[in-house]
């Protein structure tokens, strides 16, 4: 369950190919968006201020590797359809 407006949810999962997940897969993502939103570490938030240089490149860092999980998110989730339908037949 999402804590802020699904519009948004739906567009940031848009943005990184995530608009085709299971619905228990888009639950999860759901949370780890809200969660982020909560601390203000989503990439769009302009509330976050990190006037510490070695702050920002940690925020940097740890935005990074979210965003290298999104894109294992987005194959996995690929590679089980693949494996579903193979099952099937």
């Amino acid at each position: 369950m999402a804590l802020f407006d699904n519009r948004r949810v739906d567009g940031i999962m848009a943005d990184r190919g995530l608009s085709d997940l299971s619905e228990e897969t888009k639950t999860h993502v759901e949370a780890i968006l809200s969660e982020l939103d909560s601390k203000k570490l989503l990439r769009d938030s302009d509330t976050a201020n990190f006037t510490d240089r070695s702050n920002q490149e940690k925020i940097g860092f740890l935005r990074a590797i979210l965003e290298q999980n999104w894109i294992l998110i987005a194959q996995n989730e690929k590679l089980l359809k693949v494996l579903n339908k193979d099952n099937e037949n």
